[in-house]
């Protein structure tokens, strides 16, 4: 009689605090810079992490500082949820010598690089190196770095690394297999008008288009979904404490630009948000017609709701995980003077929802495929996607 093997313990490194935070019944009252730092910089961090825990059967939080002797009595490997931590902007020094210490195999999903555009190079910083020397070298036969697209891949190529590409555990999010079906069927019934701004930031070179934005928001009764950085967040927030000093200040002038301070505080109130969870995210974005702007994941969250979007790529990370998963995109210069819902329209049409289900079911089963080449076991959500 065959016996069956034990699953795999499985320890999520979520390199954010947001739970925690949670957890101490802190989230409604703190100030934005907290917040921020709880989110890991950015709010869309939480789609990817959500997406990884509904990924897998079973798995438990740990942090960078949980004590190396827990860790190995409560798990058999390590799944870091990663984003873009390959670029001269960072240097992974610090995960290189806590990975080792930790003394188990490592799995890195969702890695991505940040650079200018695609096919710009890069150079890996020594601490980054070791890092994925550490991961490497106990991955035995299995992939150990599942990352966001092609870009990526070749930048590790080039760096003597191998990889699977397999997008964003975002992408997971839904249940629903044939969403992208669903979603050419509702633009083509007739799209709404209210947009789902994925909002951007006050430090763009050219502020046109993200002005654009803003306007289409204010005239159709859209919203206005903030993510990074402190600043943005403030303005969804509408605490007035942290909406002083001169950054705030600077915001409001590039942002919003000929309104009062008080003005800037009920704008903020009436259109700007920002969320901590993946569900109430995309729950909220449920009430809304369609989603643009420059944002990956406020785009790619009202698609898992089952609402169209197109991503305005400002760089590599955006462009390459907007194409990874057949998720339309374009510049973000090019946002247009006219209407945004025909832009949108005209990008999901039946052929556009087919392609965006075949890449997904694709990618749900090259994910799936490396998870278990680890032992791990996959949740019954993505191997239901994966068939």
């Amino acid at each position: 009689m065959a016996v069956s093997k034990p699953r795999r313990r499985i320890a999520i490194l979520p390199n954010l605090s947001i739970r925690q935070l949670g957890d101490a019944g802190r989230v409604p009252t703190a100030d934005a810079a907290t917040l921020t730092e709880a989110l890991g910089g950015n709010a869309g961090n939480v789609a990817y992490v959500d997406g990884l825990v509904a990924s897998l059967a079973d798995s438990h939080m740990i942090t960078w500082s949980t004590p190396p002797e827990i860790v190995r009595a409560t798990a058999d490997i390590i799944v870091v949820a990663c984003a873009n931590q390959l670029g001269d902007h960072v240097d992974l020094a610090g995960w290189a010598a806590r990975l080792a210490a930790f003394g188990l195999p490592v799995l890195l999903v969702g890695l991505g690089a940040q650079a200018p555009g695609l096919g710009a190079s890069l150079d890996l910083k020594p601490g980054t190196r070791a890092a994925l020397d550490v991961v490497a070298a106990a991955a035995g036969t299995a992939p150990a770095m599942l990352v966001r697209g092609a870009y990526t891949a070749e930048i590790l190529a080039r760096n003597g690394y191998a990889s699977t590409v397999i997008g964003c555990p975002s992408l997971f999010l839904s249940p629903t297999r044939d969403l992208g079906a669903r979603i050419a069927a509702r633009v083509a019934a007739g799209l709404g008008p209210r947009p789902a701004i994925a909002a951007g930031h006050q430090h763009h070179a050219d502020m046109a288009p993200e002005h654009r934005l803003i306007a289409a928001a204010e005239r159709d009764d859209g919203c206005y979904v903030v993510q990074h950085p402190a600043t943005m967040i403030a303005l969804a927030r509408s605490d007035p404490a942290d909406m002083q000093g001169a950054e705030f200040a600077m915001l409001a002038q590039r942002l919003l630009p000929g309104l009062t301070p008080a003005q800037v505080v009920a704008w903020g109130r009436r259109r700007a948000f920002v969320f901590t969870d993946s569900q109430n995210w995309m729950s909220f974005l449920h009430r809304y017609d369609y989603a643009i702007g420059p944002r990956f994941h406020g785009v790619a969250l009202a698609i898992q709701a089952e609402r169209p979007g197109v991503v305005l790529h400002v760089d590599s990370r955006t462009r390459e995980m907007a194409e990874t998963m057949a998720i339309p995109t374009q510049p973000f210069d090019d946002a247009p003077l006219s209407d945004l819902r025909d832009v949108v329209a005209n990008a999901w049409t039946p052929g556009t929802g087919a392609a965006f289900d075949t890449r997904r079911a694709t990618l749900a089963r090259v994910f799936r495929t490396a998870l278990e080449a680890h032992g791990i076991t996959v949740s019954a959500r993505l191997a239901a996607l994966s068939r």
